[in-house]
């Protein structure tokens, strides 16, 4: 998308082609820099969501197996 914006964008202001190509690699490349983060922190976020909600899971079953063990 972002490779596709920049050369649209050079091709309607008249650039020169070297420019629109160089210029559309930068926004890809700074495109794929940017995702590769969000995509991290995404991850991260996710598991550590995942890993609390097991937590509170187990920390659930063990008092009601308790609480079954001692009636």
């Amino acid at each position: 998308m972002a490779m596709v914006g920049a050369i649209v964008h050079g091709l309607i202001h008249g650039a020169d082609v070297n420019e629109i190509l160089w210029r559309s690699w930068v926004c890809l490349v700074v495109f794929s820099i940017v995702g590769g983060v969000l995509g991290i922190i995404a991850e991260s976020v996710i598991r550590e969501s995942i890993q609390q909600r097991l937590k509170e899971e187990l920390a659930s079953r063990a008092q009601s197996s308790q609480a079954a063990g001692t009636t």
